[in-house]
């Protein structure tokens, strides 16, 4: 019976209900010193909590410590809405990403999965310690290159060690951070070298490997991919995988808003969607339950119809669902629509316009179990 490694204990994947791909629970950004050159009214602001009149200001996207910091108080008490707002049934399951601005330890997780009754499943990415918050992936002291990379052999050890932990094992690794569009040969060379060893420690440990876009991780909306050049990116970090012997159907790509958003800024790019799914990854749309602004771009009900677009093409079972949040006014407690959004709004809704029980299950939680299901490679890594 297939299994997904969660922070507790293994569970069977069929047992698995409502899955989030891709969430961080706890996180907090690199603290700043001073002003950081930024006018005195916005540096006051940075500073101050999170509170109703400061909303309409953290929707559009202005930078507030507090808003970018989810502590254990915060995390339990969205835990315990989504628990709610699921009820009985299946174990609803979680993915905690490592990466950027990451601060979840494998014991806090534990803490809150047992608290809670979710499933937690944690990522692993290799970087010094777990969650680090510096540099490109968490890395830092002398296993980090001189731009914050993680040396790939000391990476993929790393790695190794925590998905066959005694206590509190890793269930995937990631995410991984593509490559910049922008960034200089050198610096692409030494991501896909980093992914390449992350999908060879996935392919021996019989885990899937979680990407995700080089991009603000508290952004409130995804950017707008910069077309060509961004699926150029992503099929190199691809060929990457393939050279590790990881199958492109045990890659997790996050992000996925930002890469079919239209350069017009008026919704969703189908014809993206197209070229997504062409490149053979899972795509997740991690950002549901945002409230909509002036700078939306990709709408849920965008998001939406390009499932349905998906499902039309046989490709609904390359779709998994997740909040993504990162920033405190998207709780709940705080007037957003936390992580229950999914459960109780979207899957719904996507329903509404036409999916049929197996399109739902299959995004709703299907997918992403079978993806978390932790398989035997035999004489992987000779």
């Amino acid at each position: 019976m297939p299994v997904i490694e969660t922070v507790l204990a293994p569970v069977e994947a069929s047992s698995a209900g409502l899955v989030l791909a891709a969430e961080t629970l706890l996180c907090a950004p690199a603290e700043r010193r001073g002003n950081a050159g930024v006018p005195a009214g916005d540096a006051e602001f940075e500073r101050s909590p999170v509170d109703m009149p400061a909303l309409g200001r953290l929707m559009l996207g202005a930078v507030n410590t507090d808003d970018r910091t989810l502590a254990a108080p915060d995390a339990e008490a969205a835990l315990d809405a989504l628990a709610a707002a699921v009820g009985e049934g299946p174990v609803p399951l979680l993915i905690a990403l490592a990466g950027h601005g990451s601060t979840a330890r494998p014991g806090a997780l534990a803490c809150l999965s047992r608290a809670s009754g979710i499933a937690i499943v944690r990522g692993a990415n290799g970087a010094e310690g777990t969650g680090g918050t510096g540099g490109t992936n968490g890395a830092s002291g002398a296993d980090a290159g001189s731009d914050g990379d993680p040396d790939p052999e000391v990476a993929a050890a790393r790695i190794a060690a925590e998905l066959s932990a005694d206590e509190h094992p890793a269930g995937i690794v990631g995410a991984i951070p593509l490559p910049g569009v922008d960034a200089p040969d050198a610096q692409q060379d030494r991501a896909c070298a980093a992914i390449r060893s992350a999908a060879a420690a996935a392919h021996a440990g019989g885990v899937s490997l979680v990407l995700a876009p080089a991009a603000d991780p508290w952004a409130v909306a995804p950017a707008p991919a910069d077309g060509a050049e961004r699926f150029a990116v992503l099929a190199r970090a691809l060929r990457a995988v393939d050279a590790a012997g990881l199958d492109r159907s045990r890659v997790i790509l996050t992000g996925a808003a930002g890469l079919i958003a239209s350069d017009r800024g008026d919704g969703a790019d189908l014809h993206r969607l197209d070229a997504l799914l062409d490149l053979g990854p899972t795509v997740c749309f991690d950002d549901l339950g945002r409230i909509p602004n002036v700078r939306t771009v990709v709408s849920d009900h965008d998001i939406a119809v390009a499932i349905l677009r998906a499902a039309e093409r046989g490709a609904a079972n390359r779709i998994v669902l997740s909040s993504g949040i990162r920033n405190k006014h998207r709780l709940t407690a705080f007037g957003g629509n936390g992580l229950e959004f999914a459960a109780t709004q979207f899957l719904p809704y996507l329903r509404m316009l036409g999916a049929d029980d197996a399109v739902v299950s299959a995004v709703g939680g299907g997918n992403a179990a079978r993806m978390l299901a932790r398989t035997t490679n035999e004489g992987a890594g000779e």
